[in-house]
């Protein structure tokens, strides 16, 4: 805002200065317009003559005139510039605040009732009713009748035709026939058979070279018993010494082990190997030659022979015979017969109902209720309020005016009129 306000005073400014400015204008002919030395001097008006015709001058050239630019000042003014400032401000508002109120309501109820009431409606009821009615009847009637009717008496007639009979005849053909003859033939091939072969290998034994030692030891003697006096002795044998008196024998044993001593050595030993040998044999082949030969064989001939046979053959011929048959006609008779019908036949009758009406009935309550009641209120709020505010600015004036054209006519009446 503020730059448009200096915009507009700048601009009014340039105006004035360019109205009102004194200087002389200067036309290329020497004339000049304008105050001069405080007196107004005006063009020589054109004498009166003789009516010429139009010439066309050229134009005179324009001289250039230095032209003046003009001088730029810078003004301190005083401006009005618009702010947003807060103010606060009261204002009413209307609220609504919540009561409970109560009121009575008229309620309708219904109350059911019972009334009796009486209605007539109609009935159809059957009933039986019979009458007489007359009917044609096609009654069968058996006639004898004479009819000649035609028929077909078959006949059998013997004929003779001829035919053609393919007749057997038997022939004798010599016929060659091949004959696969077996014979034996003696061949020579190699077989190959398994020979066991003697091989010398060599191997590693353990020999146990040991020898044989003795051993000698003794067996501890028991205890002897304690001596007995010995008895008289008999004459007739040799006295033996008293055994339980004798003394202690020590037995001696020997006892002979084997003290081993391995020693290992290498031995040869000749083992059989089958190898296969390739042997040369004979053998008996059985082969088949063919060999052609010659025998006699019977074929048989059919042979085409016409001969004549008898046949018999089935014909008709037409009789006219005459025969009785009976014919049944059908002859209407008039009857009488009785038929019942039934017959629905209304009839008014009167019944009494119990109905259930809904009585209604106003009844009164009081009911409860919460209503909004407006309430106006005044409260203090901020409010941005635009107020005019004075500043100082520096404002570029130009003082003196500048005419682009020296030969403008349209700025020098004005400038001659002020």
């Amino acid at each position: 805002m503020s730059k448009i306000l200096t915009i507009a005073v700048s601009a009014i400014v340039f105006a004035v200065i360019i109205c009102g400015q004194d200087n002389s204008r200067a036309f290329a002919d020497g004339r000049v317009i304008g105050p001069s030395n405080g007196a107004t001097q005006k063009a020589p008006a054109p004498e009166p003559g003789p009516v010429a015709e139009p010439t066309v001058k050229p134009a005179p050239p324009l001289v250039p005139v230095p032209v003046l630019g003009p001088e730029i000042r810078t003004e301190r003014r005083t401006v009005l510039v618009p702010e947003l400032v807060t103010a606060r401000r009261k204002v009413a508002t209307t609220v609504l605040h919540k009561e409970q109120r109560e009121r009575e309501v008229t309620v309708l109820k219904h109350v059911p009732e019972t009334v009796e009431r009486t209605r007539t409606f109609t009935v159809l009821e059957p009933q039986v009713r019979s009458h007489e009615e007359r009917f044609t009847v096609l009654k069968p009637v058996t006639k004898t009748v004479e009819e000649t009717y035609t028929v077909d008496v078959p006949y059998t007639e013997m004929r003779t035709g001829t035919r053609t009979v393919a007749k057997p005849v038997w022939k004798e053909i010599e016929k060659k026939f091949p004959v696969s003859v077996p014979y034996c033939e003696k061949k020579t091939g190699a077989r190959t058979v398994l020979r066991c072969v003697p091989v010398t290998r060599t191997r590693l034994v353990t020999v146990d070279l040991g020898h044989w030692e003795v051993c000698t030891s003794c067996a501890a003697c028991k205890p002897c018993a304690p001596c007995k006096p010995c008895g008289p002795c008999k004459p007739c044998g040799i006295c033996k010494p008293c055994v339980l008196c004798a003394p202690a024998v020590v037995a001696v044993f020997k006892k002979r082990f084997w003290v081993p001593k391995l020693v290992q050595k290498e031995e040869s030993f000749t083992v059989e190997v089958a190898q296969p040998v390739e042997v040369p044999f004979e053998y008996e082949v059985t082969l088949h030659r063919t060999e052609i030969r010659t025998r006699i064989e019977k074929v048989c001939e059919l042979v085409p022979t016409e001969e004549s046979f008898q046949y018999p053959v089935t014909l008709t011929r037409k009789e006219t015979r005459t025969r009785t048959m009976p014919v049944r006609e059908l002859v209407p008779e008039q009857r009488t017969r009785t038929v019942n019908e039934t017959v629905l036949v209304p009839q008014q009758k009167t019944e009494t109902y119990q109905e259930t009406v809904c009585r209604t009935v106003a009844e009164k309550r009081i009911c409860k209720e919460t209503v909004c009641v407006p309430v106006r209120e005044i409260h203090d709020v901020q409010v941005p309020v635009r107020q005019l505010v004075p500043k100082t600015v520096d404002v570029k004036v130009a003082v003196t005016p500048v005419c682009v054209v020296p030969t403008c006519l349209k700025c020098l009446p004005k400038c001659a009129a002020k």
